[in-house]
């Protein structure tokens, strides 16, 4: 069954390791209709539009963080 899941992703700030640029923390939210989780959770990965150099991103799905089990 498909249903919406609200995504946050936080990006921590930190310098990209190529130019030593500062890139401050951000964050942002996306909706997204999806058959579970981790479908949303790849959904979210082609779609959000921040910039990222080498920081740590951070998922939550409906408030709870989200941690990719298998990385095969």
């Amino acid at each position: 069954m498909i249903r919406e899941y609200k995504i946050n992703i936080v990006r921590e700030p930190g310098p990209d390791p190529l130019t030593g640029e500062f890139y401050p923390f951000e964050h942002e939210e996306l909706r997204i209709e999806a058959v579970s989780e981790r479908s949303a959770y790849t959904i979210a990965c082609t779609l959000f539009k921040m910039k990222v150099r080498g920081q740590l991103l951070r998922f939550f799905i409906d408030g709870v963080e989200y941690f990719e089990e298998d990385l095969r």
